[in-house]
């Protein structure tokens, strides 16, 4: 017997488990424990949001009866993320802060374990056990991922979350779970229309079928009932989000999209033409798309749409904060995971976007947002081009054969 199966004999490995389980569950471990004293050491920061608006927030339930008092004109967000305040308001913190950053920390690890999930389903070729494991740690230790939550206290994270789930279950071929996906990240945040020609293209490429897109309004409606229950107006929030529209008047809000040509003009009348200007490029994009026929929507091309789609719609919209490229810059990681042969593309995002925040979090003033719209321009031709080759030489034969005979059984 030689040495090494002599070794081996000696230390016997429940069953289903090997070294490279072991490892990779060490690996994550540590991770996380980084991760979270990265967290640690930043959630002391107060922002200015926080003391703004989430704890005037805070204050006023506490002072009207908790979710008594959800339903009540409080701000510009949606019930969804109240109730959660409200809640809070039950432990008589002296400061929301840390229950509100633990509630983006909580997803920032969700969201971490879908992506890993994601570039599982899209490496079934080589079937690399690590590069999952590795993804869920470029995730969870993301410095724009850490700032928003730990140090801004920001909820970008859910409505991201939701929609990152929203691409797991449609690279599953769970298109009525995806849609409920989508749905929840609705009921949070409006950014989630970043996802929206992603979902427009699947419609057209038979990978939704229609009557599930249902589910979108309905879960809206669901989410705000509790509030209309205890007094809210039922018109007024199920419209809060066309009072939002008109809430900001700055064509450029320090996000280094196509704006920031424009940052320091100030006209009434460019940000109404801008958001239609808007309209025109992403159907344009959504149009290229559904038109090419040999388009086969398996798990690598509907990354790179999902990709394309959360960078796009932020990038030609005007009045964007300087936050509103927190999900391209998950799905940045995702994709780089996805087409490993653009790993950089991870830290070129991270630049342009760290440059960004750090003005509005540290007051430290950040490059010219010409040069770094340059950077992220090249990071998205980059991707473009990733989907090109994907489209004209598929790599997931499989999958795209499974759609095929699904649809004609459909």
């Amino acid at each position: 017997m030689s040495e090494n199966k002599k070794t081996a004999s000696k230390f016997k490995l429940p069953k289903g488990w090997d070294f490279d389980n072991i490892a990779k569950l060490i690996y994550i471990m540590i991770v996380c424990v980084c991760g979270m004293f990265m967290r640690h050491k930043l959630m002391p920061h107060t922002s200015r949001d926080m003391w703004l608006y989430l704890e005037r927030w805070y204050n006023y339930f506490a002072e009207h009866g908790g979710f008594k008092a959800v339903g009540d004109d409080v701000g510009d967000y949606t019930p969804m993320y109240y109730y959660y305040i409200a809640f809070l308001t039950y432990f008589k913190s002296s400061s929301p802060q840390l229950g509100l950053k633990i509630l983006s920390i909580i997803f920032d690890f969700i969201t971490a374990i879908y992506a890993m999930w994601i570039v599982e389903l899209s490496d079934k070729k080589s079937k690399n056990p690590h590069l999952p494991v590795i993804a869920f740690a470029a995730v969870f230790c993301l410095p724009t991922v850490v700032l928003n939550s730990a140090t801004w206290g920001q909820c970008d994270v859910i409505y991201s979350c939701f929609l990152v789930m929203c691409l797991y279950y449609m690279m599953k071929g769970k298109d009525n779970v995806a849609m409920i996906m989508f749905g929840i990240s609705l009921s949070f945040k409006l950014q989630a229309i970043f996802f929206a020609p992603f979902i427009g293209i699947a419609l057209f490429k038979k990978k939704i079928r229609p009557l599930n897109l249902l589910w979108i309004p309905a879960v809206y409606v669901i989410s705000i009932l509790p509030a209309t229950f205890v007094g809210g107006d039922f018109i007024r929030l199920l419209t809060v989000y066309f009072r939002q529209s008109g809430q900001y008047e700055d064509l450029c809000m320090s996000l280094p999209n196509l704006w920031a040509l424009w940052e320091e003009v100030e006209n009434e009348l460019l940000g109404p033409a801008g958001i239609f200007f808007a309209g025109a490029c992403v159907v344009t994009v959504m149009y290229y798309y559904i038109t090419k026929k040999e388009l086969k929507l398996t798990n690598n091309t509907m990354v790179a749409l999902a990709m394309i789609s959360s960078f796009v719609v932020p990038f030609v919209l005007p009045h964007m904060h300087e936050r509103y490229f927190y999900l391209s810059e998950v799905m940045f990681v995702i994709f780089a995971f996805c087409y490993r042969s653009r790993l950089w593309l991870i830290f070129t995002s991270q630049f342009c976007s760290v440059q960004a925040l750090s003005g509005y979090l540290f007051g430290k003033g950040s490059m010219d947002r010409r040069f770094l719209l340059l950077i992220e321009i090249v990071n998205i031709v980059v991707v473009y081009l990733c989907l090109k080759k994907e489209i004209e030489e598929p790599r997931d034969e499989e999958v795209v054969m499974c759609f095929e005979k699904k649809a004609e059984k459909a």
